[in-house]
């Protein structure tokens, strides 16, 4: 009787485990809505593989991607709900977010190094010929003024005493500015660059090799990622197939690109690649490091209450299942 009674107990547990396991799948989300602030081959192309691949779909997804202008309003669109995962630019954008007690947290990386080229002038090829020029950047506090503030720091200059940073912005006015001899360099994404590099400008650094600081992070809600962890790694691993075809197949990644509705000339396409792919972050890891040099200088400035951690923002526990997972598959190079 004792025995009888200690199936039925067992029977019981079993279902109730069953009936958890298939309640806690169906809470899973199927359809996805993904904002993006850049339409660029640098930020699109690793997203563009995945789909146009059937990747997400093979993870039982489908994603509706959503374009729009500004890191703000993707924010504001992925804290109210309305989207459930946001490639932005720069995590500075999250870290501050997050300290005003924004429910934001970065959960991957698409990129851990800065996509940006100082591009000289004619008469300024390397870093030394800077000293007491004026260097062009987009605005002042930009991301563009805090990476270029970095990397002459870590190169012996002073950019309040040996270089003059000056706010130009965008990217027609701070190439004209250059081309006529205003400024001494400025910093270009890879696809602005070509065109001076084909004009005879001179590529100073490529700080996709050179200046480890993420400038494109994937973020989220920490609502999403407590009630559908298994959606967010699904997401993930899907992403990370992208990015690994993205990074490693230049030919077909192109190729697909354009079949998939990016924009550009071939040519242009196939120098720029070759100038920000070394940036790329191949299974979307974070560099917690290139992060907190943000933080430390969101802290000294005041933007950011010096008690505020990193582990309070960055959130890669589910990208570590994802690329278990897909080592295990033995599909992560």
């Amino acid at each position: 009787m004792t025995h009888a009674i200690g199936r039925s107990a067992f029977y019981v547990l079993l279902a109730l485990f069953v009936l958890f396991a298939q309640r806690v799948h169906a809470q899973e989300k199927k359809n996805l809505r993904i904002v993006f602030v850049s339409l660029s081959w640098n930020a699109q192309l690793p997203f563009r593989i995945a789909n146009a691949k059937g990747f997400f779909k093979e993870q039982g997804l489908t994603v509706e991607p959503i374009f729009v202008r500004g890191g703000p309003i993707a924010i504001t669109s992925l804290i109210s709900g309305n989207v459930d995962f946001a490639s932005i630019g720069g995590a500075q954008a999250a870290i501050r977010s997050n300290a005003k007690g924004l429910d934001l947290n970065i959960i991957s990386s698409l990129s851990n190094y800065t996509n940006y080229t100082l591009i000289g002038s004619k008469e300024n090829k390397r870093l030394e010929d800077l000293r007491g020029k004026t260097v062009g950047i987009t605005g002042a506090g930009t991301f563009s003024d805090f990476t270029i503030r970095l990397y002459l720091k870590r190169n012996n200059l002073d950019p309040d005493k040996d270089v003059a940073l000056r706010a130009i912005g965008q990217t027609f006015v701070r190439a004209a500015a250059l081309e006529k001899g205003l400024i001494a360099a400025a910093p270009f994404s890879a696809e602005d660059a070509v065109k001076l590099l084909d004009k005879g400008f001179p590529l100073i650094v490529n700080l996709n090799e050179a200046l480890r600081v993420p400038q494109s992070v994937y973020v989220t809600r920490g609502e999403m990622l407590e009630k559908f962890p298994e959606t967010t790694k699904r997401f993930l691993k899907a992403v990370i197939l992208g990015m690994q075809l993205a990074k490693y197949n230049k030919q077909e990644a192109i190729k697909i690109g354009f079949a998939a509705g990016l924009q550009g000339d071939p040519y242009i396409v196939n120098r720029s690649y070759d100038l920000f792919s070394p940036g790329y972050a191949a299974d979307l890891s974070v560099a917690w490091d290139g992060i907190q040099i943000m933080l430390d200088d969101d802290i000294r400035t005041g933007l950011v209450d010096k008690k505020f951690t990193l582990d309070r923002v960055v959130n890669d526990r589910i990208l570590k299942q994802a690329q278990q997972e897909l080592k295990n598959e033995g599909r992560l190079r």
